[in-house]
């Protein structure tokens, strides 16, 4: 009976390396977690066009939303380990996402085995009416301290950066503030723009042109360093509140953990070229991110320290999904 075990065991092995070898021997899907149209939609449909001239094989976008992603995790976990399925996820569902939502059938860390980050640095940034007085994050936390009764922020939805981030800046700015999630970023831009809130948490690339057309006023930005697209705006750091400043947006690709190594290899290595590609790096900007070669052993530890953070700070701000 050992010896049959010992046989299969063997046989399996020896299928994988074959499997290695070959990759890709069929069409590679991109699974994206998120419904179409959406920024990392956008950048899964470009990253597929480069990937099929690189690896010689047709790669399609599969998008599968609900859940708030996890739908999407869970289907690329259960997939064959053969590199032919492949996650294209932002950070929410591996880190954030399982801090908020208990019943998740996957733990990313141990099912998942990190490819290549597609993009870095999409952050959050504090946004105001162009019609607010205040000028930097201590002026408005000093605003709404005085008045209580008006303060509000409207978030892209509860759990999400937005909603923690606001609840965060809650905390380290000593005032109370209504918190409202509406479903999106674009429809909590256009809350903000209607004058009803106080504050908001938009994505970077979000923020952007309405920043530029003078419709907000971006005051702090919550990340380690500054965004590039407001280089000219200080972190929350910066601004005098070290304990907001949270792992930063991130776009990254993933396959099951018992994918190959050199099946791995070798998609990472072919994303990282397409990364690279100046036309791509331009697509990343639109989003307010930058290339980032990190190895899949770095990515695995990242995933595993921003989970941790995301558990910390979920607990003690006391967030629940709603």
């Amino acid at each position: 009976m050992k010896r049959a075990f010992a046989f299969a065991a063997l046989a399996a092995g020896f299928q994988l390396a074959a499997l290695a070898q070959d990759y890709p021997s069929k069409t590679v899907s991109l699974v994206v977690p998120a419904a179409p149209g959406g920024p990392s939609d956008v950048l899964a449909r470009a990253l597929s066009d480069k990937l099929h001239a690189s690896i010689g094989q047709d790669v399609v976008v599969e998008n599968r939303g609900g859940a708030n992603g996890t739908i999407g995790v869970a289907s690329v976990v259960r997939s064959a380990p053969d590199g032919h399925a492949v996650l294209f996820s932002v950070d929410g569902p591996i880190t954030t996402i399982p801090a908020l939502m208990t019943g998740i059938s996957y733990d990313a860390s141990k099912d998942l085995m990190p490819v290549a980050v597609i993009g870095d640095g999409g952050d959050v940034v504090l946004a105001v009416p162009a019609a607010s007085p205040a000028k930097n994050a201590r002026e408005l936390a000093e605003l709404l301290r005085k008045d209580p009764a008006a303060a509000n922020y409207v978030s892209s939805g509860a759990g999400f950066p937005s909603h923690i981030v606001g609840e965060l800046y809650k905390r380290e700015g000593r005032f109370d503030a209504q918190h409202v999630a509406v479903r999106g970023a674009g429809a909590a831009m256009g809350e903000l723009l209607s004058g009803r809130y106080s504050f908001s948490f938009p994505p970077a690339s979000v923020a952007a042109p309405q920043a530029k057309a003078g419709k907000i006023r971006v005051l702090a930005v919550a990340a380690e360093k500054r965004n590039v697209l407001f280089p000219d705006t200080p972190t929350f750091t910066e601004s005098g509140y070290p304990a907001i400043a949270p792992p930063g947006y991130w776009i990254a690709t993933y396959v099951p953990a018992a994918t190959p190594a050199a099946s791995v290899k070798k998609l990472a290595s072919a994303t990282q070229e397409a990364t690279r590609s100046d036309d791509f790096a331009k697509l990343l900007k639109l989003q307010g991110m930058v290339a980032t070669d990190m190895s899949p052993e770095q990515m695995q530890a990242r995933v595993q320290k921003e989970t941790a953070f995301w558990k910390k700070t979920v607990r003690e701000l006391d967030i629940k999904m709603e």
